[in-house]
């Protein structure tokens, strides 16, 4: 059964992350363990990137919208 991280918000996604770094690893551990640290890293990476998109995004939406509108004056 697969559970979707996606309903997480990105902060308690790091705090996942993080938790990562002080479980003991012996033995096949060690690789599941080193293979999630890598999904969830990659998952963080991409929501970043994501999120700094939108805000570019947004802000020259903004800026079109503050050049477009004849009530502002320069």
């Amino acid at each position: 059964m697969k559970i979707n991280i996606n309903d997480l918000e990105l902060r308690e996604i790091k705090a996942l992350r993080k938790s990562l770094n002080f479980i003991p690893l012996t033995g096949i551990d060690a690789m599941f363990i080193a293979l999630l640290q890598t999904k969830i890293s990659t998952h963080i990476s991409k929501t970043e990137e994501k999120i700094k998109k939108e805000e570019i995004k947004s802000s020259k939406d903004l800026k079109i919208a503050i050049e477009n509108n004849p009530e502002i004056k320069n």
